[in-house]
């Protein structure tokens, strides 16, 4: 990694920054939502560590749960104040950038943690899997939950059938997202199970699969209810199926 692709400009995301701190005090589904329609417009700073032997790796931090994340700052401010060290390097990525590196299974990462401290946010590795690849366009991003007209009408029969082989899975949540025109709208499938590691990914991309067919042609989002934009989606609301 040579001295030239590290960092040396003003990274400014006053927006993004803005929604950020705006999710300390109003943790809805909309401004989640907010949140990552900038993020994925938007360029971050990578602290990198360096080893003995002169290679660079990106910084991971771990927490009391054993999973780790890679950590990115949305601007020069933020990436001075929280790393310390003046000697610190960094590199510019893009979202897309942050997605590839998070979803390569070999670096065993859980997610990516953004200016970490009092207002950072956590996109886990569920949702950018089911985000990777489409990078959806701003305008679906930009979605609403809804109630819609009817569920498919074999949606819980499948969903049970599959959760009867995967003894982890305690309930799954169905809720209807729609841009606001109406235009693009995606089935989002919260997974309540206490897999963790490869074992959660493969359920959630198996179930990803598995219940395409039966959402009449809208493509599924499948994701942990431990990811904070699932968490918002589903407040209130109860679980589609439970296991009895």
């Amino acid at each position: 990694m040579d001295r030239d692709i590290f960092i040396h400009e003003e990274l400014r995301n006053d927006e993004l920054l803005a929604l950020m701190h705006e999710l300390r005090t109003d943790r809805s589904s909309s401004r989640m939502l907010e949140v990552l329609k900038k993020a994925a417009a938007s360029s971050f700073i990578v602290p990198v560590d360096s080893s003995a032997d002169g290679r660079y790796s990106f910084h991971a931090v771990g927490d009391n749960k054993g999973r780790r994340f890679i950590v990115a700052y949305t601007d020069t401010g933020s990436f001075v104040t929280t790393e310390k060290n003046e000697d610190q390097k960094g590199v510019k990525s893009s979202f897309e950038d942050l997605m590839a590196v998070v979803t390569e299974d070999s670096l065993k990462l859980d997610g990516v943690i953004i200016n970490p401290g009092a207002s950072e946010v956590i996109f886990g590795k569920e949702l950018m899997n089911s985000i990777k690849g489409q990078m959806i366009p701003e305008d679906t991003l930009d979605m609403r939950v809804a109630e819609p007209s009817e569920y498919p009408p074999r949606l819980k029969e499948m969903i049970a059938e599959f959760c009867r082989d995967q003894l982890s899975v305690s309930a799954v949540y169905v809720r209807f997202l729609t841009t606001p025109d109406g235009k693009t709208m995606k089935w989002l499938l919260g997974v309540e199970t206490d897999s963790e590691g490869k074992e959660k990914d493969y359920i959630i991309d198996t179930l990803s699969r598995f219940i395409k067919p039966y959402l009449q042609g809208i493509d599924p989002i499948v994701a942990g209810t431990d990811e904070e934009f699932v968490k918002q989606a589903i407040r209130n609301a109860q679980p589609f199926y439970e296991r009895a």
